[in-house]
């Protein structure tokens, strides 16, 4: 769910501050590109909402509700790749700063 919701750009995440930059540079560029970046942001929350819908009350992850249906591995790698990215977030200034 937390890397779903990251994907949609919901706050706080990382995906977020790339579209809020995104969109500036690309109206300060040309405003008509505005819509098609509207587009393209809607799709893509649509997108990563439909995946997490389907893979949870799909067909095919019927037997997936269980908590015990992984190893502890790869809750380790989903958690070590989760927790970078929130730290990143909440030190933005770096990665602003840099570009």
């Amino acid at each position: 769910f937390l890397f779903s919701c990251c994907n949609m750009a919901a706050p706080p995440s990382l995906n977020l501050l790339g579209e809020i930059m995104l969109i500036n540079s690309l109206v300060g560029w040309n405003s008509l590109t505005m819509v098609f970046l509207a587009f393209m942001s809607f799709f893509s929350a649509a997108y990563s909402l439909f995946l997490y819908s389907y893979s949870q009350h799909g067909k095919m992850a019927s037997g997936l509700y269980s908590f015990s249906s992984g190893f502890v591995r790869e809750y380790l790698l989903l958690f070590l790749h989760w927790l970078p990215l929130n730290f990143l977030i909440l030190k933005s200034e770096f990665l602003v700063l840099w570009l």
